[in-house]
């Protein structure tokens, strides 16, 4: 996984209000499932999603 933006300035344009954003490239949609399906992640997405909403969104890239 690559960080392509984290958490920087923004302007909501559309749609309901964010707190942050993060851009994140991987090799392929299976890479960026097998991510989030991992152990290390599901351990800390679960604390992650008990303190407030979030969107997770797969994009695939051109």
């Amino acid at each position: 996984m690559k960080v392509l933006a984290a958490y920087g300035a923004y302007e909501d344009l559309e749609g309901p209000r964010t707190e942050g954003t993060v851009i994140a490239e991987f090799p392929s949609m299976e890479a960026a499932k097998a991510w989030y399906d991992s152990p290390s992640y599901r351990d800390a997405r679960q604390h992650r999603l008990g303190g407030t909403v979030y969107r997770g969104t797969l994009v695939a890239g051109v």
